[in-house]
């Protein structure tokens, strides 16, 4: 196996156990009578800590290399699924959470190694199908906990089986890191001089790399829309004339992640040669500005259609799914080599923040406002991403986009 087929198989573990205990971890804490705000600050610990440590992992990873810094993610997530399948205490799984999300660089870290392992033109192509192990992790994961959850276990144990078995996940995915995976920055590439610092100055420095602030803004903007999605798409569905429950709310879901897996993972190869992914960003956003548009017209609507709800979600699924790979692999591509790590660690951070604040404005605005408003903020967000986008466009004149970034690679090297 290839050393990028090696990275993406680690991922869709990882991403295995992940997702397959997330929808778990608050009846897992309301088992043990644990108050509502204690359930907040577990879910909060981890993209707190990730946002923090994120950028640093990431250069870290740039000075001493990708393989030692997904060594020690990886054992990081596989302890903290483990303490939290056998503790029973409050401080301790907070603690848990927090060492999950302090060596959470899993994903930044992937996404700098395929940099390292691509060719600028293959770039893209190499970030989908990272995002199509994202996607994949995501339908499967939360499948396998439903079949974990209907095994015959004493009740104490059929809430913890599925945090142990997500830790054997990470062990798993620390052991192909470990007998697998070669390092891929050589050592005379790791110029210790050249690297930005490894502090919040070095990521501000990071920023003003031509195009990179651009493009982490971006990618920031088209997160905070998605995540308004992600986190009230249940109670729409619920709270609409559909009155959809949970599981067919888990099937919706299911069915988005394996749509967008699908672009990622095969249409994107095809189409970044073709069309460039300034003109796929483009693309992206403008199937998302029209599906937010749709729900938030289904959300206005006293009988919200089926048809008119599905090809919405079908909108954001193919759009988010030309984003992603698109937004990290030109990133990748105007990023001097020996900031790879610095770069994607700043746009995981950023993601972070936009799903840290996403989260909460949109519930606000569904419980406040209506069930459609979520969707039109994300409306506005995209519409913001977008205009964005185009003076990205205009900036790389659309169809030279591959030679622009060619020529500023050449002109660095």
């Amino acid at each position: 196996m290839t050393p990028l087929g090696v990275i993406v198989l680690i991922v869709l573990v990882d991403l295995l156990g992940f997702s397959l205990v997330m929808p778990l971890l608050a009846p897992f804490a309301k088992q043990y009578e644990f108050q509502d705000w204690q359930i907040g600050l577990l879910f909060s610990a981890y993209p707190v800590c990730q946002l923090v440590a994120g950028p640093i992992l990431g250069q870290l990873s740039d000075r001493y290399g990708r393989r030692p810094v997904l060594i020690f993610s990886q054992a990081g997530t596989a302890l903290s699924f483990l303490i939290l399948g056998l503790s029973r205490n409050f401080s301790v799984m907070l603690l848990a959470r927090m060492l999950d999300g302090a060596s959470g660089g899993n994903i930044l870290v992937a996404q700098a190694y395929v940099a390292d392992v691509t060719a600028p033109e293959h770039r893209a192509r190499g970030m989908g199908l990272i995002g199509m192990a994202f996607g994949l992790g995501f339908v499967f994961g939360p499948l396998l906990g439903g079949v974990l959850l209907s095994l015959p276990l004493p009740q104490e144990w059929r809430l913890r089986v599925p945090f142990l078995v997500a830790a054997g996940f990470s062990t798993l995915a620390w052991v192909l890191v470990l007998i697998r995976l070669p390092e891929s920055r050589r050592r005379e590439n790791r110029a210790l001089e050249t690297a930005r610092v490894v502090s919040w100055r070095g990521i501000v420095d990071t920023m003003t790399i031509p195009g990179v602030g651009r493009l982490v803004l971006t990618g920031f903007l088209a997160v905070f829309a998605f995540a308004a999605f992600e986190g009230t798409f249940a109670l729409f569905l619920k709270q609409s004339s559909m009155r959809w429950d949970a599981q067919k709310a888990a099937f919706a879901f299911a069915g988005i992640g394996f749509l967008s897996a699908v672009v990622q993972g095969g249409l994107i190869r095809r189409l970044v040669p073709r069309f460039g992914e300034v003109r796929l960003i483009v693309a992206g956003l403008v199937l998302a500005v029209l599906g937010f548009a749709g729900l938030g017209f289904a959300g206005l609507s006293l009988v919200s259609s089926p048809s008119e709800v599905i090809s919405s979600m079908m909108l954001l699924g193919v759009g988010q799914g030309l984003l992603s790979p698109s937004i990290s692999g030109l990133l990748s591509r105007i990023t001097p080599a020996n900031e790879q790590g610095a770069v994607f660690g700043t746009l995981s951070s950023s993601q972070t923040l936009a799903r840290l604040i996403s989260y909460s404005t949109s519930n606000v605005l569904l419980g406040e406002v209506s069930i459609g408003a979520p969707y039109w903020g994300a409306f506005g967000v995209d519409l913001l991403a977008l205009a964005l986008a185009g003076h990205t466009a205009w900036r790389f004149r659309l169809g030279t986009a591959h030679a622009s970034v060619g020529a500023s690679e050449r002109t660095r090297g």
